[in-house]
Formats: C-alpha cells, structure tokens, sequence
C-alpha cells in the first residue's frame, strides 16, 4: 500500500493541477473529506482569522516573501472494502496579503484541487479551481469594513445554532465554505456594533439534488458587549438556509430566506470556558404528508472548554425544538423519508494534546446526533516534521440506526493519511 501512496504523481502534482481545471462544484453531503475536529479553533465574532493588521515580520531570507503556498497530498482508504481507494487528491493553494494603504489591508487565497482516476470525485469532476478568500479591509478612527470573499462566524460554538451565515462541506467535512460579503462594524469602549450583506447567499447540495430557488438577500445585525470574564451578543437576521431542503411532494430542493433572533454569551472560570448560544428561528422549511409548510425552530447550545496546558477538552449540547409539530412531519433522506422528531438533541465529546515536549498531537471526538440515530467516532495524529512538511493521520466511523435519516451512512469507515508542504 506504501508503494501506491508514495507513486510517481506525486512527483508530478504542480504540473497536472495546472491542466483541465473546471468551475467548482458544490460538496457533496456524502463526500469523502473527513476533518471532524470541534477542538481546533474558533471563529471570530465578525471576521476570519486574517481581520487583524499584522505587525508580524517578514522572513527577508525567503524568496518571494509576498507568496504563501502550501501543496496537500491527500488520499483516503476503505477498511471495510479491502482498503479501496476512496480518496485521492492534490491540493495547490496559493494566495498574498499586505498592506494596501494606510489605513488598508488585503488577502487573496486561490485552490486548485486535482481528483486522480481512484478518487470518488473523479468521476463526475477531474478538478477545481476555487477562490478560498479574496477581500479588502479599511479602517477609519471607530469604523472597519470588509469586502469581499470570507467567512463570518456568529456565535460562541462553530457549527452551532447561531453559526449558520457561511455553509459547510456536510457532515463529514464541516469546513466553512466562503462567501461574496459586504460587512461593517463600529467600535466602542465595550461594545461593539456590526452587520452584514449578502446579495447571493451560497446553498449547499448534493450533486444528486436538483434545485430550484429565487436569488434573495441575506443580511443580519450583532451587538456585543464586552466585560471582565464574559461577553455576551445580540442577533438579528434574514438568512437564507445553507442546505437545500427536498419538498417530497414536487422532488425539487429549495432554500428559502427565514428571520432569525439570537442570544449569544460565554463566561471564563480560570481554565474554563462556558458558552452559550440560543436562536428563534420563523419560516423555516419544513415536510409534512402531502404539504411543503413553514414552522418556527428554537435552537440552543450549551458547551464547555477546558484548557490546561496543550490539552482541550470540549463537551457540548444541541437542541432544534419545533414549536410547531404534528405527528405527520417528514425528514427527507436519499432514500425517500422517515418521520420527524420534534425535539432533536446532539452531543459532541472531544480531546486533544500533544505528547509531552514533541512534535507529535493526538486527537479524540465522538458525536452523537438526533438522538442517538447516528455515532460518528474519530481519532487523529498529527505530525509537524519541520517548519515547512506536516503529516496527519486519521480514522473515521459512523454507526447509524436503520430506517432514518442517517441510515445510509451506517458502517461508514474511512483511514485518510495526509502530507502537507507550506512555503
């Protein structure tokens, strides 16, 4: 198997993503990215991790200073199919930052994704070409605006009841995806006031799907405050869903705008974290026997970080409780339908560390969802070789209940091995 990992395309990525790029096409739910770690990071209120002028130095020694660029090897194994081949795939991303002005700064990252003939892409797109991030920021005395393509976290937990502006891979890839956006914030002593704009929210599908939606608009509003210890937020929005939802009576997927209110707060102990976050939300889509309706949605979160030393542990609670229901609600699955709970629960438990003084860290999550119809259990080993080659290790399986939404998934088992050179 070493043999086959370590082969001659290999040698040969940068030339061969360079050839037959195509327009990106929406993740699939089922797609094979694996890169379930709730521990990793958190989103900024109000921007990605690159908001904030650096006064880092720059390494004068490296030839062109001004281009970051990071080349990922990645290939996935099926040990419940004699270790098949399920994901093989070479990533070039490239992008710059800097100043722009006085009061200005930039970035722009590109990825160019190559799927060789093993990869389960392979056979509906043989590569992408995508536009990660690209966006201006300026500062004026109280005021900062940004825009253009990034990512906007609302919310104290990632993936949680208020972090729905940007959609993700699926469950099995929960990456944030970026979009085209216009945002602005006001800063005071211990507030802050910020919004956004989104002419074409960004839905996603699987390739299966058919969709069919009018363009709407996508906007919201936050207002933090901040104290010693703690910071808590207010939101309010009109959002478009990020995932496309079946009508079961016409077999097309649609994603129509819903208003959102929201609470967010969290409040540090020593090494402890708590946060929570809390949403109404009105109009949500929703299937019942015969009919395509619209239904109101309470959704919580209650999590609890706690840091000593390199090692994170993280354990959290989601609910979405329909405050309209009948004993005929319907949940689309690939497969036709299954009835619909009213109130849904989730749990996620998640460790990570490092091995004493090297370069070697571990990782453990387990996430239980809709109330126990699906397990997913993964592990990873993460390597940092030197400054500029990483390597990582990870297992993936899902043990899911038959005749529900996730039952397809039942018995999913995926071993990914991943190498990653940075310049």
């Amino acid at each position: 198997m070493l043999v086959k990992i370590f082969n001659i395309k290999f040698l040969v990525l940068v030339f061969c993503l360079t050839s037959s790029i195509n327009v990106y096409a929406d993740d699939s739910f089922f797609d094979d990215d694996v890169a379930f770690d709730e521990t990793k990071s958190e989103f900024d209120d109000w921007s990605d991790d690159s908001d904030i002028f650096s006064d880092e130095s720059t390494n004068n020694e490296k030839p062109f200073a001004w281009l970051d660029l990071e080349v990922n090897q990645k290939w996935g194994f099926n040990p419940g199919s004699n270790y098949n081949t399920s994901k093989e795939r070479t990533e070039l991303s490239f992008g710059t930052s800097g100043s722009v002005s006085d009061s200005g700064y930039g970035e722009v990252e590109l990825k160019a994704i190559k799927y060789w003939p093993s990869d389960s892409n392979y056979s509906t797109e043989k590569s992408d070409l995508e536009v990660e991030k690209a966006f201006l920021q300026f500062s004026f005395d109280d005021w900062s605006t940004k825009l253009g393509r990034y990512t906007i976290g609302w919310g104290e937990l990632e993936g949680g009841a208020l972090d729905v502006i940007n959609p993700s891979g699926g469950l099995t890839d929960p990456s944030m995806i970026s979009q085209w956006l216009l945002s602005a914030t006001r800063y005071s002593d211990n507030s802050d006031l910020s919004f956004f704009y989104n002419t074409n929210p960004r839905v996603s599908k699987s390739k299966l799907l058919i969709i069919k939606n009018d363009t709407y608009d996508e906007f919201g509003v936050r207002y933090g405050i901040s104290s010693e210890g703690s910071d808590m937020a207010f939101y309010l929005g009109q959002l478009v869903p990020n995932d496309a939802l079946t009508n079961l009576a016409d077999g097309l997927a649609y994603a129509t705008p819903y208003q959102l209110l929201g609470f967010g707060m969290n409040k540090a102990f020593e090494d402890y974290l708590l946060k929570f976050d809390v949403a109404y939300k009105h109009n949500l889509q929703h299937n019942r026997t015969g009919q395509f309706i619209k239904v109101d949605r309470i959704d919580w979160d209650l999590a609890f970080d706690i840091q000593k030393n390199d090692r994170q542990w993280l354990f959290s609670i989601n609910s979405q409780y329909l405050l309209d229901y009948a004993d005929d609600y319907l949940t689309p699955t690939l497969l036709g339908s299954v009835s619909a709970k009213r109130n849904s629960m989730n749990y996620v438990a998640s460790v990570s560390d490092k091995f004493g003084d090297s370069d070697w860290k571990w990782g453990l999550s387990n996430v239980i969802s809709s109330n126990n119809d699906l397990s997913l259990s993964s592990a990873t080993l993460d390597w940092d070789i030197n400054d500029h080659w990483q390597a990582s290790f990870s297992g993936t399986y899902i043990d899911a209940k038959d005749n529900r939404a996730f039952a397809i998934l039942d018995d999913y088992q995926r071993v990914n091995l991943e190498i990653k050179y940075q310049y």
